[in-house]
């Protein structure tokens, strides 16, 4: 099944449901089920002191780190400046949640990952990451 590794607090803010957007330097074609891997990085830790961040991740240090941690569907891919992202000014940021705007770079170029029917796993699957969309043998997966 298709894999995208993201730092932490981020996966876990897709698998909760509260990041529904997710910003990328690049684009990709597919569309469909998603594995949300959080990767061992942990540079992230530096913004889960905001206000924003802290109301959804209470002890960042408690977070897993190198696994599958849950999963969405990837509905669409926008690009930021263009479509329902066109305006990249107030106009368009004024549409966005407080969450939203908080957990994502949307500046003009960049692409919004749309994320939809988020599940996060029970027990989460120890698995290496990579930095584009990356295969994980889905017999590996136990019913969740």
């Amino acid at each position: 099944m298709k894999t995208l590794s993201l730092l932490q607090p981020w996966a876990t803010l897709v698998v909760m449901g509260v990041k529904q957007i997710e910003t990328r330097s690049w684009s990709t074609a597919y569309r469909g089920p998603l594995l949300i891997h959080a990767s061992k990085g942990k540079a992230g830790e530096i913004f889960v002191h905001d206000a924003t961040f802290k109301k959804y991740i209470a002890d960042f240090k408690q977070l897993p780190f190198g696994y599958i941690i849950g999963k969405v569907t990837l509905t669409d891919v926008i690009r930021i400046g263009t479509g329902t992202l066109s305006f990249t000014n107030d106009e368009m940021m004024n549409k966005l949640t407080m969450e939203e705007k908080a957990f994502g770079d949307y500046t003009a170029g960049r692409f919004a990952w749309i994320l939809q029917d988020p599940v996060a796993f029970k027990t989460p699957l120890g698995a290496r990451g990579s930095l584009t969309l990356w295969e994980f043998d889905e017999g590996l997966m136990g019913e969740e």
